[in-house]
């Protein structure tokens, strides 16, 4: 039995992703920083506007890093199914349903 799914650890494709979660989940931690010094500065200088628009931002960030952390959780939970499948013998055609998806 052949099943197609989605590209898992054991391909570049697979690490390219993991690659792509760790750069977008760094990016956003950088920029939470630095909105929380953002934020303390304006709190120091008394500037509320600057303050409440920086703690917008900041909980877009938040928004940003849990889905990364939801989608991580997703990711994990297919790979343990491909492979549970594969240590029961099912093979797992990438390639097929790339193909299938462009049809």
């Amino acid at each position: 039995m052949v099943i197609a799914t989605t590209p898992g650890d054991h391909n570049e494709g697979g690490m390219a992703v993991i690659h792509m979660i760790v750069y977008q989940e760094a990016v956003l931690r950088q920029k939470a920083s630095r909105c929380i010094e953002y934020i303390q500065e304006a709190l120091q200088n008394r500037d509320y506007e600057t303050m409440a628009i920086e703690i917008s931002e900041l909980q877009y960030l938040v928004r940003q890093l849990q889905e990364l952390e939801r989608k991580e959780a997703r990711r994990q939970q297919l790979l343990s199914i491909i492979r549970d499948m594969q240590r029961r013998g099912i093979q797992i055609d990438f390639v097929k349903l790339g193909e299938e998806r462009n049809a």
